[in-house]
């Protein structure tokens, strides 16, 4: 892994520009056989960046409702009661718990919650560089779903989710 966080990050809080950045989700389909890649649309979401990096923080929100792969049947079946619950549970949220330096670089642990669950999860950061007026970020984690409260599906998808996060903020 090859982690590029600059320390030239102006200290401050920023948002996230929702039309700017994404959120890609890939697991596997099939008893495993199958890649399924998907995106989610952001809703908002704030940046702090501290004049002590691991003193930083994040939160962000995700539209449930707004799961799309390349199959509208399989976009239903997930933003419906079975999964997502995107009826009853309309944001999936993150916020930090804290910031880390290891080895292998930055990670920033937090707080997922999906279908009213929280589960703990560690965003690897790849990329923290300022840009004009604000700031690039490029994260990614692999969650369990099951221990992020989506236990259905078993079988029809694997239990790791990646989430890659491509996130502008200014």
């Amino acid at each position: 892994m090859t982690t590029n966080v600059q320390t030239t990050l102006r200290p401050g809080t920023y948002t996230i520009d929702t039309a700017r950045s994404t959120c890609r989700l890939t697991a596997t389909h099939m008893f495993g056989l199958k890649p399924v890649q998907a995106t989610m649309e952001l809703l908002g979401g704030t940046v702090t960046v501290a004049g002590d990096l691991a003193t930083s923080s994040a939160s962000a929100v995700l539209d449930a409702s707004t799961f799309h792969s390349d199959d509208p049947r399989r976009n239903k079946d997930i933003v419906g009661k079975k999964f997502l619950d995107a009826a009853q549970h309309p944001m999936i949220a993150f916020r930090s718990t804290g910031c880390r330096r290891t080895v292998a670089g930055w990670l920033l642990d937090g707080v997922l919650r999906v279908r009213g669950h929280d589960s703990a999860v560690t965003l690897t950061l790849d990329r923290a560089e300022p840009v004009d007026g604000g700031c690039h970020f490029v994260a990614s984690a692999v969650v369990d779903r099951v221990a992020a409260g989506v236990a259905t599906g078993r079988g029809i998808i694997a239990r790791p989710v990646r989430i890659d996060l491509d996130l502008y903020a200014g």
